[in-house]
């Protein structure tokens, strides 16, 4: 009987360590998986974040890119408005200088000297330059040739001045609009060239 108790005695210790062995077991297995869960779920973050952060910079990059390109565009153009602009104040100052009375004339009558057999000339001329423009061409026409010719002032001519047939349509234009306009004509594709080289 003593031995029986004794023999149940050992199977119980040995059911219950078994049984603790097995629960441990288990605890430990569910503790690996939840740890491998957690490292798989934060690695996969971790990717996710990178990835992110890269697409972002690579993004920021073309951006970057792209905003300096059009900054660069943007100075380039605008560089070359200036010059264009200091340019054209330059050829409107130097054909108004040139455009003066005694110049004028000698074009004028060059011109009446080629149409005056086709007819009354009228020409149009500012304000400012109608006046001595008028003396210094009768001075210089012959009568006859002063009975051709008639001078007008036009306010929308600042410069120069335009000629045609009396009572006729057309009007030959030596304003200062007009000539700076053929002079920017000229000049303004070879400029284009040049400043294209120089950034280019």
């Amino acid at each position: 009987m003593e031995i029986k108790l004794e023999n149940l005695i050992e199977r119980l210790k040995a059911e219950g360590v078994e049984g603790a062995q097995k629960r441990a077991a288990e605890i430990i297995a569910e503790a690996e998986k939840k740890a491998a869960e957690i490292t798989a779920e934060a690695e996969k973050q971790a990717k996710e974040m990178i990835a992110k952060a890269e697409a972002k910079a690579k993004q920021f990059q073309q951006n970057s890119e792209v905003a300096i390109r059009q900054a660069a565009r943007d100075g380039e153009l605008l560089f070359k408005s200036r010059i264009m602009a200091l340019l054209d104040s330059v050829f409107k100052a130097q054909v108004k200088q040139t455009l003066e009375p005694n110049f004028l004339k000698e074009m004028i009558l060059k011109v009446v000297e080629k149409w005056s057999a086709q007819g009354p000339v009228q020409v149009l001329v500012s304000e400012k330059d109608a006046e001595k423009l008028e003396a210094l061409l009768l001075s210089a026409l012959k009568d006859e040739a002063k009975k051709g010719i008639t001078i007008q002032v036009s306010r929308n001519i600042s410069g120069g001045f335009q000629i045609g047939q009396k009572d006729g349509n057309v009007y030959y234009d030596f304003t200062d609009e007009s000539l700076t306009e053929v002079m920017r004509s000229f000049l303004n594709p070879r400029l284009n060239e040049l400043l294209s080289k120089q950034n280019g």
